[in-house]
């Protein structure tokens, strides 16, 4: 299923550090992290998280295969977001209405772009700008296709629910094993985590709803009637104010 975003919708560097420069990128990876409450200055709002994960054909690790930087966004279109932002500048032009109403993020895969990179306060390796790269396009300005050395790949968050709704197909199956190839930090945004030792997380709002669902469709002795019914509306309007 195709992962859209539209204008009312609501990074780290892999192990071997990518340093501060300018370098030639090509998007690999798309991750739909699902919605989440977050806190920011004390106010918290749920927040539907997308993670853009691109190879640096410039810069190799030590096996030789390119190195890999990604960053996160909220997933929306507003005129004031991240995402708005660093598409347009990744595209060299503006999103049309028909584009606001509806975009389809996979369009990314395979698309170039030039990245700026630069730390965080800890030292980390963060994405700081998105620009066009001119040798991405081709003759009649549209961004081409460029191969990767990394499968380019989709995690499709719709497809994931189906194993906790006991309804799972084989692409639901490469999706449990994509899950465990992300930053912990992204599993347990999407599944939760209940690790002793480790904060304890609940699950996305969609991975919730999955799982109530499941509990509502199977047989419970007693009935339904004292099942605990969880808001799951991770969908709901709001205005990105956040910057980040």
């Amino acid at each position: 299923m195709a992962l859209t975003v539209n204008a009312g919708s609501g990074g780290e560097s892999s192990f071997e550090q990518v340093p501060p420069g300018s370098y030639k990128a090509i998007c690999y990876r798309l991750v739909d992290a699902g919605t989440a409450e977050e806190e920011y200055q004390g106010e918290v709002n749920k927040r539907h998280r997308l993670y853009i994960f691109w190879e640096l054909p410039e810069l190799k690790m030590d096996d030789d295969r390119p190195m890999s930087i990604f960053a996160g966004y909220t997933l929306s279109l507003n005129e004031r977001s991240n995402l708005h932002r660093d598409i347009c500048a990744w595209r060299n032009k503006p999103f049309t209405e028909a584009e606001k109403a509806e975009y389809d993020l996979t369009s990314l895969l395979g698309k170039g772009c030039k990245l700026n990179v630069g730390t965080t306060a800890n030292g980390n390796a963060k994405v700081t700008s998105v620009n066009a790269m001119p040798t991405a396009f081709d003759d009649n300005e549209e961004l081409r296709n460029l191969p990767t050395n990394n499968e380019q790949e989709v995690f499709d968050l719709e497809e994931y629910c189906k194993e906790w709704e006991g309804n799972p197909t084989e692409i639901t199956n490469k999706m449990l094993d994509m899950l465990e190839t992300l930053p912990n930090f992204i599993q347990w945004r999407v599944r939760g985590c209940d690790e002793v030792g480790k904060e304890q997380i609940d699950p996305c709002f969609e991975v919730s709803a999955a799982i109530a669902r499941s509990k509502k469709s199977a047989p419970v002795e007693g009935g339904l009637k004292d099942m605990a019914q969880k808001s799951t509306d991770a969908f709901s309007d709001f205005e990105e104010d956040v910057p980040f």
